[in-house]
């Protein structure tokens, strides 16, 4: 069996995606990256990064990759469900390749762990944490709770530590009535604090990493490898979509 090509299209200041797919992905896929140009974690900035996705794309696709993914959150919600729509279909016509986005993979892992109502903890200021809990909204999912850490220098949220992603969820636990716990960002690093937060709080945790290896694997047809944290990969089956 040969490998599966995972293109990723990733924000240029993103440090972590990459090790993070890395460590969650089977022997069997090997990862591609094409950058996109950023700076700032804001609504103006998220949709500046999207004249790149051209240029990104035409790349990915010229290492005959396999599937795609989008790796950013804000990017991919900032124009709300339409806009989604679009850059996958955008991303599919110029790479070749089937492709997923964070934020659509994101509120589809949330439907699979069975979540309606989500706590949801960014590093955004609040101009994004509105929108995306706009997204969610609008693919059947009410956010009843969300924090954020107000960073806007985009590289620094890489910086965040897993005691300070801890301190985040601590000083403004999940209330009762949610039934999920989601932490937004492929530039936040999540995986060694995932399964701590499941136990701490009796939910599944999705990350946007978590959520986006994920569709990328139901995509492909695969299992993700044993890394992969959470109840997304032990209890939401991985089949071909």
């Amino acid at each position: 069996m040969g490998m599966t090509r995972v293109g990723l299209l990733v924000p240029s200041v993103n440090t972590v995606v990459e090790p993070e797919f890395w460590r969650m992905a089977p022997p069997t896929v090997s990862l591609h990256a094409a950058r996109m140009r950023n700076a700032r974690a804001d609504v103006e900035d998220s949709l500046r990064m999207l004249d790149h996705v051209e240029r990104a794309s035409d790349e990915l696709g010229s290492a005959r990759v396999h599937v795609v993914a989008f790796a950013c959150t804000a990017s991919s919600f900032v124009q709300g469900p339409a806009g989604e729509a679009a850059l996958q279909a955008k991303i599919e016509r110029l790479s070749g390749a089937p492709a997923v986005t964070t934020s659509g993979a994101v509120a589809a892992a949330l439907q699979a762990v069975g979540a309606r109502r989500v706590a949801m903890y960014t590093p955004y200021p609040a101009e994004l944490n509105e929108r995306e809990a706009a997204f969610l909204g609008a693919r059947t999912l009410t956010v009843v709770h969300e924090r954020g850490l107000g960073i806007t220098e985009a590289f620094a949220i890489a910086e965040v530590s897993s005691a300070e992603v801890l301190a985040l969820v601590a000083s403004a636990p999940p209330p009762p009535d949610a039934d999920v716990l989601f932490l937004s960002c492929t530039n936040l690093a999540t995986l060694d604090v995932i399964e701590r937060l499941e136990r701490a709080y009796d939910l599944p945790v999705v990350s946007s990493n978590t959520a986006t290896l994920w569709a990328v694997m139901r995509r492909a047809g695969l299992a993700a490898g044993p890394a992969a944290p959470g109840r997304l990969f032990r209890d939401a089956a991985v089949v071909q979509a």
